[in-house]
């Protein structure tokens, strides 16, 4: 997917010795990074949610893209010119459009993931679970299987260059245009308009948290799904519907974001009365309307992190990854930028995909950061 030709390299010893070290370090990175997140999610259950199911999915394809492509990168750096044969050709250009459209399409499912658990909070326990979400990846690596096949089989081919075994966008311009749609151009527009979205509805969300204007909640769990509303601004009470006569910590929670800015709440264990009362001075109901009133504004933060770190791993996605596709698209409109290394420089961000994903983890994932730190205290006192 970069732009390709098969003249050798006219670097000198210096610029290789630079840029083999600058991929060994991206090979090294790359494998213990994504090694210890995969590690991570699974030995500790903490971290086996269901975002974190994508996220591991993703740290596998960086692991083997480390693994099985930066070596024929150096390789290939050092030697100035691709000496591994046809076969060989074929499966490292087949397994880099295989990594890198499962990268894309893995980050587009979290994407989705993520709006479910903004936008439809209520659906989004039955719609994720383990097994669904299994499936959906097992789904995407099936997909980008057989969107890289094609060159296999004819509709154009995987060419040898000088830097890289990648498509050659000239054999077949059709093909070249197909795969940056699929892999790139459209999951880019649905990223970028689904993550605005969700940033959006946080935004409103909070927006309407602090005017103490919420008006109706509805909850998820089947047995103790509960309808709250407020009346207005002023209102002395809290009208609620209830399934089986149960009230879920989820509507305290929901509760205590309205009286975060207006008023103090008693609630009372009689299902028949939710009262409003800007007196209430109980310890206990004081004590538990403050804790609720912590974890949901925790929980609420949480999210927002985390749609964050996930929205950061897609701008670093394209940005280690749109200078290959720039340079494919060039490459097979018979265009060049002279004096310009577009396959070099396309192939030297995308290795550094690898590296970052991991980096982003560790730094926004406060979860990932206790447990990676549990680890290396259980290996030090071996």
């Amino acid at each position: 997917m970069a732009n390709i030709d098969n003249s050798e390299i006219h670097d000198s010893k210096v610029i290789i010795a630079i840029k083999s070290l600058y991929l060994f370090i991206c090979f090294f990175l790359g494998v213990c990074g994504n090694s210890i997140v995969i590690i991570a999610i699974i030995k500790n259950k903490k971290l086996q949610t269901i975002t974190n199911c994508f996220v591991l999915n993703l740290a596998i394809t960086d692991l083997l893209f480390a693994v099985c492509e930066i070596p024929t990168i150096i390789f290939t750096t050092i030697s100035k010119k691709w000496l591994l044969g046809r076969f060989v050709c074929d499966g490292v250009g087949f397994l880099n459009s295989l990594f890198c459209t499962t990268s894309i399409w893995t980050l587009v499912m979290i994407s989705i993931n993520r709006y479910f658990n903004v936008a439809k909070a209520t659906q989004v326990k039955s719609l994720y679970t383990k097994k669904r979400t299994i499936l959906i990846i097992i789904g995407v690596w099936m997909f980008s299987a057989i969107i890289s096949f094609p060159p296999l089989v004819g509709w154009s081919e995987f060419k040898s260059g000088s830097n890289f075994c990648t498509i050659n966008g000239k054999k077949s311009l059709s093909y070249s245009i197909f795969i940056a749609l699929i892999a790139y151009i459209l999951p880019s527009l649905f990223l970028s308009t689904l993550y605005l979205r969700i940033f959006f509805m946080l935004y409103r969300h909070e927006k309407t948290k602090m005017r103490g204007k919420i008006n109706t909640v509805e909850f998820s769990e089947p047995i103790d799904a509960a309808l709250l509303s407020f009346d207005n601004e002023s209102a002395s009470s809290v009208h609620y519907q209830t399934v089986n006569g149960k009230i879920t910590s989820y509507d305290k929670k929901v509760l205590n974001y309205y009286c975060k800015y207006k008023k103090d709440v008693a609630i009372s264990n009689n299902i028949e009365n939710l009262s409003v009362n800007r007196n209430t001075t109980n310890p206990e109901i004081l004590n538990a309307r403050e804790n609720n009133k912590k974890r949901a504004i925790k929980k609420y933060f949480k999210e927002v992190r985390v749609t964050k770190m996930l929205m950061i791993l897609v701008l670093c996605f394209f940005f280690c990854w749109t200078p290959v596709f720039v340079g494919s698209m060039l490459y097979s409109f018979n265009l060049d930028l002279k004096g310009f290394q577009v396959a070099t420089f396309g192939i030297m961000c995308a290795c550094l995909n690898c590296v970052l994903n991991p980096l982003i983890y560790s730094i926004m994932n406060r979860s990932f950061q206790k447990c990676v730190i549990q680890m290396w205290k259980t290996i030090a006192l071996r």
